[in-house]
């Protein structure tokens, strides 16, 4: 038997809800849904509204999809899908990057919809839709039209233009904006454009401030309860006991587990991890997850109990009863920025660093007028630069670059035509499935709180150092002169060990204390059933006689002209290899190969960049060889091997560099509306085409 739905009468939809569930009932609909504004809650009205009449929802992510899911489970006529999900059914094949969407599109066969005949489809969070996502939407709509015998389905579209803030994936929040004309001719039902503006994760205090201070007034999104005023404190960021002193207070008050700390960027942002590291020790004892990595999504599971420290982008979607944000410098207020204001439910904290000045487009007076300002400088806050400063198009290098973060905000198809231009990769696939190293990416680390650890990152660091101690008797791999003590001659204690030294050497590098702190009671055992298994396919790779170097470091002055026509820029393009393996060839010839290990779920060509940048900056070091270095990236979890080889020699290593670097750090300007609009009616036509040759 079926579950039961819930009556609309328990649902109690706001009027802004209730008036998008009527339009439903006979029209396409746009919604623009300010922060907290219920996308999710409108969802369940829609469908609650709509007995049995099938309807899918389509959200951007993981996350969103399970708890769209949960919600609605007991409404067996919806489906909850993300948009790889829902292109994996309609495909009939596993979907889980956008390289894999372009490979469906560029083979031009329209799918069949075998699914239920939905007659309603609500797509959430279209500010965030790309190019390829609209090919699937339009892609889903029509085969769901020609599986009705024409009848094309009703169009729900949700999102808000302001929380648009992956450009850097070539999403575009017209998508969302210009929805009446892009999918005009999928669905011929009129279109109407609605405005959910009450936030009811916002207070009033909070909404205002955000109206006022920093979009000018204008009144964007209304409160819907009472709370307190934001908190302002402007001071030196590096004196973090001040900062402490008066963030623990409120730390304490509203929980850690209800707190985050919001910025642009975590790794690479050494006054955060100051602040970070102070809260763990005693006496604070604030538990802690902070993921250095600034592109993983966050770990439910890691978060439990803990404050979360996370770039804006990975807490989109989140939401706490306390938000510690920093500030930031532009001409008018950012998405970004914008996202990370709107993410408290109660109290909202602004930390001002007192070397920077206000951002141009907000206002001082208001800001004093509507926060409560604490100023721990000795100078005051200084006058805000007059807005108005152009767009800053062309390429920004900055100082200093590492080949691991140089695919970050790079699109998906830029690395993909850069490494079919350039590169030839030679793939070993991996071992039967029986045969993976199972090790956990995660661990409990207090029992009675239920507090986990991620260890992803540890467990390649440990099998490298394993094996390198086993080949080398060194431990460059963890940075360390001396080997491991005596009393680690057994297998099981030498991987507690090494898995013990792999979580201090990550702190030194990225400056994060918080999982050592908060790991002191563990035993670190994780590894102990995998290690072994582990060294010895690694060891497997690798022919006795070959010499091997490991934790080589590589560095390079670059010079590279901006292609807008800028002045040239300079610079410091640095890595680290993990092994360099040199040999003779079968001519006898000394060869050197590249090595870049990986302990992951899979390979992806993102590594390949990485790796084939060690390349280059090995072939410029050591350029009189005259011979290049072969460039391999092998998985040790799965046994995958990737052969990179360069098509064009050096000079294809040399393009990968300064094309990656090119697209990551050049700012272009976007589309006029009419090419826009010219794109999306190419996009529909290439579907329309593709069925029409079905």
């Amino acid at each position: 038997m079926a579950p039961l739905a819930i009556p609309m009468a328990t649902i109690q939809p706001s009027v802004e809800q209730q008036a998008t569930v009527n339009l439903c009932l006979t029209e396409n609909v746009v919604v623009t849904a300010r922060p907290g504004a219920g996308k999710t809650a409108t969802a369940q009205a829609i469908v609650a509204a709509n007995h049995n009449r099938p309807i899918a929802i389509l959200t951007y992510s993981k996350r969103l999809q399970l708890q769209t899911a949960e919600r609605l489970e007991q409404y067996p006529w919806s489906d909850e899908f993300t948009f790889h999900g829902l292109a994996g059914r309609l495909f009939n094949t596993v979907v889980s990057r956008d390289s894999a969407l372009r490979s469906l599109r560029n083979d031009g066969i329209p799918p069949v919809w075998t699914g239920k005949p939905y007659e309603i489809i609500v797509l959430d969070e279209l500010q965030d839709c790309t190019d390829d996502l609209f090919w699937l939407t339009c892609t889903f709509i029509t085969a769901v039209t020609h599986a009705l015998s024409g009848r094309a389905p009703q169009i729900v579209v949700l999102g808000d233009e302001r929380q648009a803030i992956y450009k850097f994936r070539g999403a575009d929040s017209r998508y969302l904006s210009l929805a009446p004309s892009t999918m005009a001719t999928l669905s011929p039902y009129p279109w109407t454009h609605l405005t959910m503006s009450k936030s009811f994760r916002l207070s009033h205090e909070n909404s205002t401030f955000v109206n006022n201070v920093f979009l000018n007034g204008e009144q964007y999104i209304t409160g819907s309860h009472s709370g307190p005023k934001p908190l302002y404190l402007h001071g030196p960021v590096f004196q973090v006991e001040s900062l402490a002193a008066q963030l623990l207070p409120l730390i304490q008050k509203y929980g850690p587990e209800q707190t985050a700390i919001l910025s642009p960027a975590v790794r690479t942002n050494y006054p955060l991890s100051e602040l970070t590291n102070l809260l763990p020790k005693k006496p604070n004892n604030i538990p802690i997850a902070v993921s250095t990595s600034d592109e993983a999504p966050l770990d439910d599971a890691v978060l439990q109990g803990k404050l979360c420290v996370s770039t804006y982008h990975q807490f989109k979607g989140s939401e706490r009863d306390l938000v510690i944000g920093r500030d930031l410098a532009d001409n008018t207020c950012p998405n970004e920025t914008f996202v990370a204001l709107t993410r408290a439910c109660k109290q909202l904290v602004l930390v001002h660093d007192q070397q920077q000045f206000p951002m141009p487009f907000s206002d001082v007076e208001e800001l004093h007028k509507l926060s409560d300002f604490v100023d721990l400088s000795d100078s005051g806050m200084k006058t805000p630069k007059s807005p108005g400063r152009p767009p800053e198009l062309g390429l920004a290098l900055p100082k200093k670059v590492f080949a691991s973060d140089v695919t970050r905000h790079v699109p998906d198809d830029i690395i993909e035509e850069m490494c079919a231009k350039h590169l030839h990769i030679s793939k070993a696939p991996p071992l039967p499935a029986t045969q993976p190293i199972n090790a956990p990416d995660k661990v409990l680390a207090n029992d009675s709180k239920q507090h986990y650890e991620a260890v992803s990152d540890l467990n390649g660091l440990a099998v490298v150092a394993a094996y390198e101690h086993a080949q080398r008797g060194t431990l460059k791999t963890l940075g360390k002169k001396e080997p491991p003590p005596k009393s680690t001659s057994r297998p099981r204690k030498l991987a507690i060990w090494l898995c013990h030294e792999a979580c201090n050497y990550e702190v030194n590098v990225s400056n994060y204390r918080s999982r050592q702190i908060q790991m002191e009671d563990h035993p670190f055992d994780w590894l102990t059933r995998h290690l072994e298994a582990a060294k010895n396919r690694l060891k497997a790779q690798f022919p006795e006689t070959d010499n091997l170097e490991f934790e080589v470091a590589l560095e390079k002055r670059l010079q590279l002209e901006d292609p807008a026509g800028g002045k040239e820029q300079e610079t410091d393009l640095r890595g680290r290899v993990d092994i360099v393996q040199t040999g003779l060839s079968k001519s006898r010839t000394k060869i050197a190969t590249i090595w870049e290990i990986k302990f992951v779920s899979q390979l992806s060509l993102e590594h390949v960049i990485q790796a084939s940048i060690y390349g280059y900056l090995w072939s410029d070091k050591f350029r009189k060889r005259k011979v290049l270095p072969r460039i391999i990236l092998f998985n040790v979890r799965d046994g995958e091997k990737w052969e990179i080889t360069p098509r064009d020699g050096v000079a294809s290593l040399r393009a990968v560099e300064e094309e990656i670097l090119i697209a990551k750090y050049t700012k272009k300007d976007t589309l006029t509306d009419d090419e826009f609009l010219d794109r999306c009616a190419r996009t529909k036509a290439e579907v329309e085409n593709a069925f029409a040759r079905a």
